[in-house]
């Protein structure tokens, strides 16, 4: 009985611990095509931060953008890594990816046989089967040793890399260490090795549900705070996320997170709180501490270090998602079905009831009391139907605003204030007094005791209302469709109301901002500026906004590249991670301000705590393939300048969204300015180069505005044959041969003075064509053809008097009037 309340207390605290704190951020990846078996393994990633992952029909490549399918004929067991070349174990023998060919990803065979594990050991790569070690050199490709099983050991079952040793478990042996082309047993083996991860110190789980950590040749057994829940859902996978945090994979409760040091678990990552499948396949920690799960429907990237945590898959959230807000600690989230709160179920168990009896009284649980009730869930707050659009915070009660009216909330229920539809809500310092707009009109409430009264104070104002701010200068501004209106306070007390036209043809809801002393408008995609005398004109100095909104009483606007806001309580934060979601629904500060409450277009609500640390990417920006013609990536890059349009695919491996990596390009020898930043420049497109050298500058930029270093390829735009110095020679070589075969036919007979003139004029026509070319080729320079045949014709026309002095020269000569006398001659 002791052990099971022990059990329901680590519960109820790991519970507790998780709904403070909300659950990791999980994105999930599938490749487009559903063809393609994804179910993988084992899973592998490259220091340019690709990741491979084994399957059955071969090995999947994702760099966070592209997936490429490298065909293995046969199922893939393991991959290793050594070098620029990923190995590849398999049913259909042993091989690698090799890079530097011209198929991006080709496969090559080494080995033949049926491989389970591979390795690499002192810069070898070692191939296993069930009855051998094969052990390659990867300079040569041939074998290097072979180690062969027999009675003794039984058959070879897997291959683990612990340290910079390899390590196989027999069926008879168990697990054992080759050493200097032998197996020894190792030295450390409480139980059957599952898995092994490598590490500063690698991390190795056990069949009997215990997890060890190996240092300096010892293993130390980890004391998990929540071992019971291994032995549970049985362990399958582990790996270290960081030097504190480990992250166990398990067969039917998904992933736990622990810390090493403590042993407590910090979280559990399973079907409701994100994750598609609790059968874990596989687990990888990627370079920016992200953990990789392999399950039955893809794979899932769960990131302890981006600074969202989740609070949409607690059991009880209904509807489409809001509005967000904490007050006195707790969460609550409006929604299209009304208002809820997340409450520990814990704290709703009746307290024991004590019963006497003969023999004495004892405390009797009463039947709610069982750990099924344990763990957080939304609960509905009573008394609100419909919409909750709002949620403020006003002399330190929580407001509630939507299609049911005005309420204010008190425990698990809430007291209407204003029955009837509210637009939106804003509490005045100035006037301390609540504004509320209604699609009628707008109401003016104040406090007085513990109900609200309504002052009339701006019900003249004859249009609805979708915002309202207030700026340093004592001043409440009200946004309509057609008109702000600027009410001039002082000392609390309204001594003018002036209504100011603008400018809004698409009739959007305005909203506004107050930012020193100016104020802005947004309407129509556009920003106008307020002139401090009576009218709002185009603010230029800011692009339009692409999208923008109003939520929680602040304006927040995406100006395509990031979401800004001019709030002054959350300048701290690094609002640059926001841009993780480029379609926002809903966005405010909690009640303390050092967090961000953020809806998704997807309906996902996330607690974001911006002052967290966390690194967006690490991973190199590298040139991925060139398409467009067969051109390869190793050596000088050559390109035909006849053969068509070629592109330049650059990437930089990023795991957290499709979109978020941008780049820019210039091309040195073509132009002098740099491109603009866009997720789309990775692929620079030429439809045509002139013949010449250039040298390809890009450079990429993460979310967090960190930029890499430029990546610069030299590559050559070669000319047609015809504009090539081989075919100049040749072309001089048959002019010459032309010009004195044709000089002496003509001399020779007069018979075949005919012939003469034909090949006098194909001389001539070479003779220009050669003097055109040559001329062009040393005056020409980079541009587009239809310039290039402008000069051509220029060219011509230079070197017309030249073709008529040789075809008359020529023709005197044929016919005797010349005589040409070689240098050799002696006649005088």
């Amino acid at each position: 009985m002791r052990q099971f309340f022990s059990l329901l207390v680590l519960l109820l605290a790991t519970h507790f611990l998780q709904a403070q704190t909300g659950t990791y951020y999980v994105s999930h990846f599938t490749p487009p095509d559903d063809r393609i078996d994804f179910r993988s393994r084992f899973m592998l990633q490259t220091e340019q931060g690709e990741l491979y992952f084994a399957n059955r029909q071969g090995v999947l490549e994702f760099d966070g953008k592209n997936w490429n399918e490298a065909e293995v004929p046969g199922a893939v067991h393991a991959l290793a890594v050594l070098g620029a070349e990923v190995y590849v174990a398999g049913v259909a023998g042993g091989g690698k990816l090799n890079k530097k060919l011209e198929v991006h990803g080709a496969y090559t065979s080494l080995l033949p046989g049926n491989f389970i594990g591979v390795g690499v050991l002192e810069n070898l790569v070692c191939f296993l089967a069930s009855d051998q070690l094969i052990v390659l050199d990867p300079q040569t490709n041939q074998v290097r040793w072979t180690l062969k099983t027999d009675n003794t050991y039984g058959a070879f079952l897997e291959l683990f890399t612990i340290g910079n040793e390899i390590y196989l478990r027999s069926s008879n042996r168990g697990l054992q260490k080759v050493q200097d082309q032998k197996l020894v047993s190792a030295a450390f083996a409480p139980a059957n090795l599952i898995f092994a991860n490598q590490a500063k110190m690698p991390l190795l789980g056990m069949d009997d549900n215990r997890v060890f950590v190996l240092e300096e040749g010892k293993t130390r057994e980890l004391a998990l705070k929540d071992s019971t829940f291994l032995a549970k859902h049985t362990l399958t996978a582990g790996a270290w996320v960081n030097d504190n945090l480990i992250a166990l994979g398990t067969l039917k409760g998904g992933v736990i997170f622990v810390n090493a040091t403590t042993g407590e678990t910090e979280q559990v990552v399973d079907y409701f709180s994100g994750l598609p499948d609790n059968e874990v396949y596989a687990l990888l920690t990627d370079g920016n501490e992200g953990v990789w799960v392999s399950h039955e429907y893809g794979f899932t990237r769960i990131a302890p270090q981006v600074p969202f945590r989740s609070f949409d898959h607690f059991p009880g959230l209904t509807g489409n998602l809001l509005c967000a807000q904490t007050f006195n600690g707790n969460v609550f989230v409006g929604t299209t079905l009304g208002l809820y709160e997340l409450i520990n179920k814990a704290e709703d168990i009746p307290p024991p009831v004590e019963i006497t009896t003969k023999r004495g009284s004892k405390n009797i649980p009463p039947p709610a009391q069982v750990p099924v009730e344990t763990g957080y869930e939304y609960r509905r707050i009573a008394g609100i139907e419909g919409k909750v659009t709002q949620l403020t915070t006003v002399n330190n009660k929580l407001i509630a605003a939507g299609t049911s009216g005005l309420f204010e909330v008190e425990g698990h229920t809430s007291k209407p204030v204003l029955t009837g539809a509210v637009r939106t809500v804003f509490f005045s310092p100035l006037l301390q007094q609540l504004i509320v707009a209604t699609p009628q009109q707008i109401k003016t409430l104040q406090q007085v005791g513990i109900t609200w009264q309504e002052t009339l104070l701006l019900d003249s104002i004859p249009e609805p209302i979708s915002h309202v701010f207030e700026d340093r200068l004592e001043n409440v501004w009200l946004c309509g469709k057609s008109h702000i209106y600027k009410v001039e306070t002082v000392d609390g007390d309204i001594t003018n109301l002036q209504a100011i036209a603008i400018s809004n043809p698409s009739r959007d809801e305005t909203v506004g901002l107050a930012y020193g002393n100016e104020v802005y408008v947004a309407a129509s995609g556009r920003f106008s500026i307020y002139d401090h005398n009576s009218a709002f004109t185009k603010f230029d100095s800011l692009p339009g906004p692409r999208k923008y909104f109003a939520s929680g009483g602040h304006f927040w606007f995406n100006d395509g590249t990031r979401w800004r806001t001019v709030d002054s309580r959350v300048q701290s934060l690094r609002l640059e991670w926001l841009g993780m979601f480029p379609n926002l629904r809903y966005l405010a500060p909690d009640q303390a301000a050092n967090n961000l409450w953020v809806i998704t277009a997807a309906n996902e609500l996330y607690r974001f705590s911006g002052t967290a640390a966390g690194t967006a990417t690490n991973y190199p920006l590298y040139l991925r393939e060139i398409r467009g013609q067969e051109i390869g990536l190793a050596g000088k890059i050559e390109v035909e300048e006849h053969q068509g349009s070629i592109t330049f695919d650059f990437i930089q491996p990023a795991y957290l969204g499709l979109n978020l990596m941008q780049y820019r390009y210039r091309v040195k020898g073509l132009n002098t300015q740099w491109s603009a930043w866009s997720s789309s420049n990775n692929e620079v497109l030429f439809s045509y180069l002139p013949p010449g050298k250039y040298q390809l500058m890009v450079q990429s930029r993460d979310l967090l505005g960190n930029e890499s270093k430029v990546e610069q390829i030299d590559f050559k735009v070669l000319p047609p044959y015809w504009k090539r110095w081989w075919f100049y020679a040749l072309e001089f070589t048959v002019f010459t041969l032309l010009v004195a075969l044709s000089l002496r036919i003509g001399r020779a007979n007069a018979r075949y003075r005919f012939v003469s003139q034909i090949l006098s004029l194909l001389t001539i026509v070479m003779l220009v064509q050669f003097m055109q070319t040559a001329i062009s080729s040393l005056i020409g320079i980079k541009t587009s053809p239809v310039i290039d045949f402008i000069i051509q014709v220029f060219v011509a026309l230079a070197i017309f008097p030249v073709e008529i002095f040789a075809r008359d020269a020529m023709m005197k000569y044929a016919e005797g009037k010349y005589r040409i006398r070689h240098i050799w001659d002696k006649d005088k």
